[in-house]
């Protein structure tokens, strides 16, 4: 692809591999468990950059735009480039860690990770539970359908009976449960592990796939999946932003480095121009919790 400056082979993909601070890269799960919970500073002692250790932020692999491989077998992708920013700014290590999307948040709560960096939506429950670094992107979901059935799902009342894939305890999840409660509409929600289920609407195992439109469009481009956006529009505008665990200090200082980062890279273009780079379309938008409602 155009730059792989900051991507790695699949080989260095599965371990983890020397970095320079302020850049970012992949660990393997297998790594992170050996580290669970670990902190350089003792536990009263003050938290500083110099002894704040490699920053892990969770991430799916076979996320594209996101973060995925590439043509050339590299790892590369939107959060990836932001990350190796963040980083940069921030003057720390952060290292991507291959994370997989049923285990992220068991992953963020036990320490194996310090943040989550997969698109992740912004809701009140995540935001009671969690600290966020505000927001960073915004957008909504909408439903993938095979190629020539857009106006198969034309309104959400269309939904029913059919059947809609989605990945398991996503924002996107919830939001089809209150569009069946809103519109008193039955139809199935079929769940998945993984973060995309693009192929299944393919082969017609479900009728459409509710997800990240981007997410979407981009696993059908690069798998030839001939899939389209249905014509209903988004059901809500979401918001995604980084998350970290409540009532921690290294959290809390990781947090304030993200913020800050994330303030500057949207006010200087640098977010917007990583957003057009992968999206084709600008999609920053850096606000505090508050701002957005929460």
């Amino acid at each position: 692809m155009k730059n792989n400056e900051n991507t790695i082979s699949r080989r260095d993909f599965l371990k983890l591999t020397g970095l320079a601070v302020g850049g970012a890269t992949i660990a393997s799960s297998a790594i992170l468990a050996a580290c669970s919970g670990k902190e350089t500073t003792k536990k009263d002692e003050e938290i500083t950059k110099e002894n704040l250790g490699i920053v892990y932020a969770g991430i799916d692999g076979a996320y594209p735009p996101y973060c995925s491989l590439n043509e050339n077998d590299q790892v590369e992708g939107f959060e990836v480039d932001v990350m190796n920013e963040i980083g940069k700014r921030g003057g720390i290590t952060i290292e991507c860690a291959n994370t997989a999307w049923n285990s992220m948040f068991g992953q963020l709560d036990s320490g194996r990770i310090d943040t989550v960096a997969e698109n992740l939506s912004i809701n009140a429950d995540r935001v009671a539970k969690y600290d966020f670094a505000g927001t960073y992107t915004k957008g909504g979901n909408r439903f993938l359908v095979q190629g020539g059935k857009a106006n198969s799902i034309s309104k959400f009342e269309d939904l029913a009976g059919k059947k809609i894939g989605v990945a398991s305890g996503s924002t996107a999840y919830n939001e089809l449960e209150e569009i069946k409660t809103k519109y008193n509409i039955s139809f199935e929600i079929v769940p998945y592990d993984s973060s995309t289920n693009a192929y299944d609407v393919s082969i017609g195992r479900i009728d459409a796939s509710y997800m990240s439109p981007i997410v979407g469009l981009s696993l059908s481009k690069a798998s030839n999946l001939g899939l389209e956006l249905a014509a209903v529009d988004s059901y809500k505008t979401t918001y995604t932003g980084y998350a970290f665990v409540k009532n921690n200090k290294r959290a809390a200082f990781i947090k304030d480095i993200f913020e800050k980062a994330l303030k500057d890279m949207y006010q200087d273009g640098t977010l917007k121009a990583l957003s057009e780079k992968w999206f084709g379309m600008d999609t920053s938008y850096v606000a505090t919790i508050k701002d957005i409602g929460f």
